[in-house]
């Protein structure tokens, strides 16, 4: 048995059709370029290994270089003991969004954000 739809009463508006179908096959296609996109830049980074450019026609084209960031996840999982030693206390300042909402829920609404979502057919 199917729950009813917490925002069946939301208003709502016609679309076109056909506009939606582009749009669903639009990002069908997106997803597979970003895929094939991926995959060149995997068998590229393969190739140029340790060098920090690779070139076309003695042109530089593509770099590889190393940045001032380090993966920091992966390092905490690879040595975690070792990690542990230089584990720090930071405190950090939040805004109380709750708090914020309780006395300005007006200006608060003004800021909502909203996401468009897809439904997959």
């Amino acid at each position: 048995m199917a729950l009813p739809d917490p925002h069946g009463d939301e208003l709502t508006v016609e679309l076109d059709e056909d506009k939606v179908q582009l749009l669903y096959e639009a990002k069908a296609q997106v997803n597979a370029w970003r895929t094939e996109y991926y995959r060149l830049r995997q068998e590229l980074m393969a190739v140029l290994g340790d060098a920090f450019a690779g070139t076309v026609g003695g042109q530089k084209v593509i770099y590889y270089r190393p940045k001032d960031q380090y993966a920091i996840t992966r390092l905490e999982s690879d040595y975690p003991d070792l990690v542990a030693h230089f584990r720090t206390v930071e405190v950090k300042e939040v805004l109380n969004i709750e708090a914020f909402r309780a006395q300005h829920s007006d200006i608060l609404e003004k800021y909502r954000v909203r996401a468009f979502v897809e439904r997959v057919t």
